[in-house]
């Protein structure tokens, strides 16, 4: 066995407890032949949560911010802390649902010797309690999909369980302009296309246990809209947005010409979708429209 670190497991950490994933890791890594560090980069936790890092000190390396950076600085971060030919992200809310998960994915890189590996992620099937509604039923019907579209690419890059070679993350970086939730890994595929570095999938998912609530997902929602115009107004060939839906639907109504009826009926209708979309009793379609009439009011701000 070689001395050099194969793989990097690479956790940012933010006010979640990541005992479990850490020890389910640790145990798995005893029973590989490759060389596997495990990584946290905390992003100035609270105090709490700080602390239950202390139970796992002996299992991983740990780094704490002195103050938060970020979901895209963070994610940079590990370039300067990581020894590892490749890099494996997995956001530290997540949980391992196979007892195989790194052998699995040490057995696809040493025989497809992938640049970029997709795992997938998952949510749980019990419907949650109705002020978290929102957050899963998105999930489970927009963001959970399976290999196979995947495949097809009729997905939108997303950051939580893939792994790249360390020497192409070292050239393709996630964006820092981009601040807050949403749609940093949106820009980072993009870029992966425009180099046409090939992005491989495995069916390795990891269960994203956490749940915001309504409110607080309407409000990390605002922010990645925010982002999505960012990226949208800086973005020099819009065909590499189109794997976006909202960016679909936008520039259907913009070829159209309903752009004005659509902020017109968002500026009556805004307040009232909203009260639904936060209660909890809703259908998505109207959160589709919710997003679509955030999006043209604040690109036309």
């Amino acid at each position: 066995m070689s001395n050099d670190v194969f793989l990097s497991v690479c956790i940012p950490v933010y006010n979640s407890d990541v005992t479990e994933i850490v020890e389910n890791l640790f145990s798995q890594r005893s029973k590989l032949t490759s060389n596997v560090e495990i990584l946290i980069i905390d992003d100035h936790s609270h105090e709490q949560s700080r602390e239950k890092l202390h139970h796992i000190s002996e299992k991983c390396s740990i780094i704490k911010l002195d103050k938060n950076i970020g979901r895209s600085r963070i994610r940079n971060l590990f370039l300067d802390f990581s020894n590892g030919k490749y890099l494996l992200f997995i956001d530290g809310d997540s949980k391992l649902i196979s007892s195989h998960f790194l052998a699995d994915y040490i057995s696809h890189l040493e025989i497809n010797k992938s640049k970029v590996l997709i795992g997938g992620s998952i949510y749980q099937n019990t419907k949650p309690e109705t002020n978290k509604l929102l957050r899963w039923r998105y999930s489970i019907e927009r963001e959970s999909k399976s290999i196979s579209d995947r495949r097809n690419g009729n997905h939108a890059f997303k950051t939580n369980n893939f792994i790249i070679l360390k020497s192409i993350f070292e050239e393709v970086k996630f964006d820092e302009t981009l601040h807050g939730y949403g749609h940093e890994d949106t820009l980072f595929g993009i870029e992966l296309k425009r180099r046409k570095i090939k992005i491989d999938h495995i069916d390795n998912p990891v269960l994203n246990e956490h749940l915001d609530t309504n409110e607080v997902f309407l409000k990390k929602t605002h922010n990645a809209i925010q982002n999505l115009v960012q990226i949208y107004k800086k973005s020099m060939e819009i065909n590499e947005l189109k794997q976006v839906k909202l960016i679909r639907y936008y520039e259907l109504c913009k070829s159209w010409r309903l752009l004005f009826m659509v902020r017109l009926s968002f500026k009556i209708t805004h307040l009232i979708l909203f009260k639904f979309l936060k209660s909890g009793y809703f259908m998505l379609w109207m959160f589709d429209f919710y997003k679509l009439g955030l999006f043209i009011r604040k690109i036309k701000s």
